[in-house]
């Protein structure tokens, strides 16, 4: 029992173990039949609580924070504080990682509907192949964050060897929980989106269902973190030629409460949120990126309870998370990153542009303008702080640009009176494991330190 235990800190399970283990996996949450009808296997890809909550410390590690007050230093939960000054270990003995098991969770549903979907009764194949699809899509991206966190950063010299995460690919509660190479791991994700295409339609009923749209998206994020950046345009473009609406945000000043819920958004192209809120007094590098008239600085930082000085409170909006999706300003910033990368001056300003003109009021905004082919990668990537700003993507960005001499610098934060810093390439960029998981499976083992 000791190892399906461990199945359970892993985040495998939907709620602790009933009585019969294996009989509980094949039960869904709305009654006592098993897994049966290709009507089930929809309820659980429709379930949004299957796969919308995703991560929390990418929201507290990465620069967008910089807590200078030791009374709200002094109010973080210790595991917290840790990851804010990325610590060897993050939890306590019994503690779980909430952001491990959401995305483990995730996994493990899909695995449940990819092993068994397409044997379902009472469904048509084309029904069928659309649960299938969602589901690799789906654990795809969980896939992708996990091995953002808790893998190395990924170099395509080194990706055979780099440590990576458990793979896993069935619903088998006894497999093997060694990590993969992070090699391996992009292999399977990659591979599963684009089984996934063909039976997806454009658009998704709502922003949390895969479609075509996100798994274009999702391949474009893929190759961008792998380096690939020639791919990661090209999906990106593929993305954006299904959608590529933009809100004008100057609309909404004085009236957030109409902002688009993230299931309507049509920004967004797969909504997920994260695990909870981390508030804290944003970094005045960030605020200073911020030119007048930028409509994201007035709507979307200002004052919140507890937290000294200026904060992110988009979150406050209507769900109190932050949206740590997939989304149209993604696409464009990812196609701008590629052209910038190739010198192409015309075209990165072009969708830099087409971009700030929705987030800068009219009566401010002015045409973003470079000396020469150097500044463009640094503006895209200031354009992605301003952007991605209190989402945790900029950690996912820190990690990636360590491979980037021009952007690989330290990081040093003051807390509660002892600094510390994180260096270019440290193996603190990599999340530790839980000990609560460790001890059970020592197998994983724990991230470089």
């Amino acid at each position: 029992m000791k190892k399906l235990t461990y199945k359970i800190c892993l985040g495998l399970f939907l709620v602790a173990i009933s009585s019969s283990c294996r009989k509980y996996v094949e039960v869904d949450r709305y009654g006592e039949r098993t897994l049966k009808y290709t009507e089930d296997f929809q309820y659980l890809v429709n379930n949004r609580g299957n796969f919308e909550k995703s991560y929390i410390l990418p929201l507290v590690t990465n620069d967008d924070m910089a807590s200078t007050d030791l009374n709200h230093q002094n109010s973080m939960a210790a595991e917290i504080k840790a990851a804010y000054v990325w610590g060897s270990a993050f939890y306590g003995d019994t503690q779980s990682d909430i952001g491990w098991n959401n995305l483990y969770k995730s996994i493990y549903t899909c695995n449940e509907i990819i092993f068994s979907v397409m044997s379902s009764q009472k469904g048509t194949d084309a029904q069928k192949k659309e649960i299938y699809a969602e589901a690799l899509v789906q654990r795809a991206f969980a896939y992708l964050m996990l091995a953002n966190q808790y893998g190395e950063v990924y170099d395509p010299a080194k990706a055979q060897s780099q440590v990576g995460i458990p793979l896993l690919t069935t619903p088998d509660l006894f497999q093997k929980l060694e990590r993969s190479s992070l090699k391996k791991i992009y292999e399977q994700i990659i591979s599963d989106v684009e089984q996934a295409i063909p039976s997806l339609p454009d658009r998704g009923t709502n922003n949390g269902h895969a479609a075509k749209v996100s798994a274009y998206a999702l391949l474009s994020r893929t190759h961008l973190y792998m380096r690939n950046f020639n791919l990661a345009g090209e999906y990106a473009d593929k993305a954006l030629a299904i959608n590529s609406s933009l809100n004008t945000l100057e609309t909404y000043i004085g009236n957030t409460a109409s902002f688009p819920r993230r299931h309507e958004d049509p920004e967004v192209l797969l909504s997920r949120l994260s695990a909870g809120s981390f508030f804290s007094q944003l970094n005045p590098e960030l605020i200073n990126l911020f030119t007048p008239g930028d409509v994201r600085r007035e709507l979307f930082t200002g004052t919140t309870f507890g937290v000294p000085g200026t904060a992110y409170i988009r979150p406050q909006f209507n769900e109190f998370a932050s949206h740590t999706g997939l989304s149209v300003p993604e696409m464009m910033l990812n196609r701008a990153e590629v052209y910038a990368r190739a010198g192409d001056v015309s075209k990165t300003l072009e969708l830099l542009n087409k971009l700030r003109k929705t987030r800068i009021k009219v009566a401010d905004y002015q045409e973003l303008s470079v000396s020469g082919p150097a500044d463009l990668l640094p503006a895209v990537i200031n354009e992605r702080r301003r952007e991605l700003m209190g989402t945790g993507l900029r950690w996912f960005d820190q990690r990636r640009l360590n491979l980037d001499p021009e952007f690989a610098k330290p990081y040093v934060r003051t807390f509660l009176g002892q600094q510390y810093t994180l260096s270019p390439g440290s193996n603190r960029y990599i999340y530790p494991i839980a000990p609560a998981v460790l001890d059970l499976n020592p197998e994983i083992q724990q991230s470089p330190r």
